[in-house]
């Protein structure tokens, strides 16, 4: 049921680029955060052994809030 999404640069301190998504809420009349995402900085993925030329995307859903 989700009809309206808004993307927004962001900043996180794990990922970058980052970007938040939003998504009108017609009961509360307001844009509400429904997602953050992201993709890890290399330096935090060499401590768990993956190549340099390796990407991780992050993304998760902000339903605690």
């Amino acid at each position: 049921g989700i009809s309206q999404l808004r993307f927004k640069p962001a900043y996180n301190p794990y990922t970058e680029p980052s970007m938040e998504v939003f998504s009108y809420h017609e009961g509360l009349k307001k844009w509400v955060e429904v997602g953050n995402s992201g993709v890890f900085r290399p330096e935090l993925l060499l401590p768990m052994g993956l190549p340099e030329n390796v990407s991780v995307i992050a993304w998760g859903l902000s339903l605690e809030r």
